[in-house]
């Protein structure tokens, strides 16, 4: 397997530059020479007993998970229908030949032109056997 130069030199001049960033970065501190200050660590707060009423109530919960289920369902309501308006759009039959029940003239046409196509490519081939 060769070997590639590019890929290489590029993880090479990445560990070059990781390299040469960590001792700068070292060498900044935060007080710039300034003796340090001690600080005062403040109390804690006191411990309450209250049960933390801070959250949803249950009707309030049934109501947000009905109104994502409608979301949903309007969702795949819109689904649906575009893919029914699609059908009908790019489909070769009309809607009167469907619900009547008679084949499409062209399309008989069409079958019989193709399978006499098929049947003399075929005898060609055996001809040339």
């Amino acid at each position: 397997m060769p070997v590639r130069l590019r890929p290489l030199l590029a993880l090479a001049a990445l560990v070059l530059a990781l390299a040469a960033a960590a001792p700068v970065a070292a060498q900044q501190t935060p007080t710039l020479g300034a003796p340090e200050t001690q600080t005062d660590t403040a109390a804690p707060p006191p411990e309450t007993t209250d049960s933390g009423n801070g959250g949803l109530k249950t009707w309030q919960e049934v109501l947000i998970f009905a109104a994502g289920l409608i979301l949903l369902g309007g969702i795949g309501f819109a689904i649906i229908g575009d893919a029914r308006e699609r059908t009908r759009k790019f489909s070769h039959h009309t809607g009167e030949e469907v619900a009547t029940g008679i084949p499409h003239k062209h399309s008989q046409e069409a079958k019989k032109r193709a399978r006499n196509k098929g049947r003399a490519a075929k005898a060609a081939r055996r001809k040339n056997r």
